[in-house]
């Protein structure tokens, strides 16, 4: 993984359960993570593979009957589930903030997009009232928001779906943010929106040397966006490397579908691959490997012990128990 001097963000043994009237849900079961300074890791992975309760346990927003119960979240050094909720208020928002993927539900209808981004400033920064309208401003011409002036004295309402996810993140940049993390930022954008939306992000990380945990499912914009790459499902890290080496040379099996499932130009036309089956209910995940029961190089093995996910080689980790085997056997039944 990322090397100790360059370390932003280090998660190790992460559990986040929710304890329902059905059972315990492992929705983040024991993983490890690391995002460097200046970089963006992208989290990938099918829906409910608990993306975003990871993003959630990071800034301690869990709601009930959600609970971190185990592991450490180190950021610049300090463990964050040692925080009190006095101190972690002090983090959010200025020092770790979070844009989620739909703007129009985390904006407060009754207030002007300016007030909602100048309360955040007041929160955080040490700077006079009569100085706060021009920071708005400023962080608005930033994001790329025109008449930018004009523009903070209206409401959500009056922004269409992309200009509200630029207000998102101009409120999640007002006070300069060590690391941004971005919830599907794209999502339910038209494609020349989503462009904008990732290149505003690509700028944010050149011009602020902002770290990005960038969360998504769609590997083209992972691909396109990020220097390092982990894949997630149902609550396990399967694999971690760098954004090159995942889609060059992947290694388990739910990457490998993953890859195959998507349309690419660079190859010749193909039929693209269909994962059988759906994520498990982490009320009641399978044993052995949570990928096994979907996975077509299962044995016997993989139904009773879990993977643990191992540094392959330098930067690169896989938790695979058949990694070395895959290989021979796709050439086997190519014969």
């Amino acid at each position: 993984m990322t090397e100790e001097g360059e370390k932003l963000l280090s998660i190790k043994d992460l559990k986040t359960h929710f304890f329902t009237e059905r059972g315990v849900v492992k929705a983040v079961d024991g993983i490890n993570l690391e995002i460097g300074k200046g970089k963006i890791l992208g989290l990938v992975g099918e829906s409910g593979s608990g993306k975003t309760v990871t993003a959630l346990s990071i800034v301690r927003l869990v709601s009930y009957p959600g609970k971190i119960l185990n592991g450490y979240i180190l950021f610049q050094n300090e463990n964050l589930l040692e925080k009190n909720e006095r101190e972690m208020r002090h983090i959010r928002g200025n020092r770790i903030s979070m844009i989620f993927q739909d703007p129009m539900s985390c904006l407060n209808p009754v207030f002007t997009v300016g007030d909602q981004v100048a309360e955040a400033i007041r929160l955080h920064q040490d700077i006079p009232r009569s100085e706060i309208e021009q920071s708005v401003v400023n962080i608005f011409e930033k994001v790329g928001i025109p008449d930018a002036k004009k523009r903070l004295k209206e409401h959500p309402h009056k922004f269409s779906g992309g200009m509200r996810q630029r207000v998102m993140i101009a409120m999640a940049l007002s006070c300069h943010p060590d690391l941004l993390i971005a919830d599907e930022p794209t999502t339910n954008l038209d494609v020349t929106i989503q462009l904008q939306i990732l290149n505003l992000m690509r700028k944010i990380k050149r011009d602020f040397k902002t770290s990005i945990l960038l969360i998504t499912h769609d590997l083209g914009v992972i691909a396109e966006m990020a220097d390092h790459v982990a894949v997630m499902y149902a609550g396990k890290i399967m694999e971690y490397s760098d954004v090159v080496e995942v889609f060059s040379n992947p290694l388990h099996p739910y990457t490998k579908a993953l890859l195959e499932s998507v349309p690419r130009l660079d190859v010749e036309t193909r039929r693209l691959r269909v994962i059988p089956g759906t994520v498990p209910e982490l009320l009641n995940p399978p044993d052995g490997c949570r990928f096994s029961p979907r996975c077509a190089y299962t044995r016997e093995v993989c139904r009773k012990e879990v993977p643990p996910l191992i540094e392959i080689k330098r930067g690169h980790s896989v938790a695979c128990l058949r990694m070395n085997d895959i290989d021979t056997e796709r050439g086997d039944n190519n014969v």
